[in-house]
């Protein structure tokens, strides 16, 4: 399993009174070079076979009471599968995922110790062809021309898968250096073939960080279509806002963690951390 590589420390807002924040980072300071150059990760080892058989029985039982009409979600000709937001606030078993190491480290040294999470899902079934996404990105924010003080909105995603990804459960295209500038529009529907991309097959309990304006699409499911669960965890910096998941559930599970969390959890909820 992955291991810390060296420590960062980062002193905040100039002032020599705050005390530093020390992160280990799970990763080698080339792989964060690789990140923050290309644009992605790719790590074929995130979790054991423990950790996976638990995370997917969390992803069944609650993918099982969202589920009202098996069709609705597979008519989206973009964006195909069931998707499942606010998972932190819908089963304690992903809380496991709120300060994992391997993820959380990697993405305090390349935003800034300060930030915060939150965890979705897309499913795809089996024996259902073409389940696909078209090509996007997530921070569809930038101005063209751009601004002269613009911030760009960097955040960062990674893709945990709970199934193996395959050509039969559709593997995920990627295009490095697409998340750097202002880049081209992309349009609806558009599943074609980029120059410079890259196709990802990973083992269960492997993933891929990207950059949240990198180009990506989850590829179409093959004829003899398997289970693919794909969990996305999602970090941005703690003053950055949220993009609109949906609203949270009433009395999410969350609410017990904002009472009785540390300080390094409220700020990973977004509370704090500013």
């Amino acid at each position: 399993m992955l291991a810390p590589v060296y420590t960062q420390s980062f002193q905040i807002g100039g002032d020599a009174r705050t005390p530093a924040r020390e992160v280990e980072v799970y990763a080698t300071p080339q792989e964060i070079d690789q990140l923050v150059g290309e644009g992605y990760l790719v790590r074929e080892n995130f979790l054991s076979p423990e950790q996976i058989e638990c995370l997917r029985g969390a992803v069944d039982e609650v993918a099982a009471r969202e589920r009202t009409d098996d069709s609705d979600f597979m008519k989206s000709q973009r964006f195909s599968g069931q998707f499942l937001r606010h998972l932190f606030d819908k089963h304690r078993a992903f809380w496991e995922l709120l300060k994992f190491p391997p993820t959380v480290s990697v993405a305090r040294a390349v935003l800034g110790p300060a930030v915060q999470s939150r965890l979705s899902a897309r499913i795809t079934f089996p024996d259902v062809p073409n389940q696909q996404t078209q090509w996007h990105y997530h921070e569809r924010t930038i101005p063209n021309p751009l601004p002269p003080l613009f911030v760009f909105p960097h955040s960062l995603d990674v893709l945990i898968y709970l199934d193996d990804l395959t050509d039969e459960s559709g593997p995920v295209a990627l295009v490095p250096r697409t998340h750097i500038g202002a880049g081209s529009p992309l349009k609806e529907y558009d599943f074609s073939e980029k120059e410079g991309q890259i196709v990802l097959r990973l083992p269960a309990g492997g993933g891929v960080f990207i950059h949240n304006n990198l180009w990506h699409r989850g590829m179409a499911s093959g004829s003899k279509a398997t289970m693919r669960r794909m969990l996305a965890l999602t970090y941005s910096s703690c003053w950055l806002k949220n993009v609109n998941d949906g609203k949270p559930p009433e009395n999410g599970l969350t609410q017990e963690l904002l009472q009785t969390g540390d300080s390094e959890t409220l700020e990973l909820l977004g509370v704090g951390g500013y």
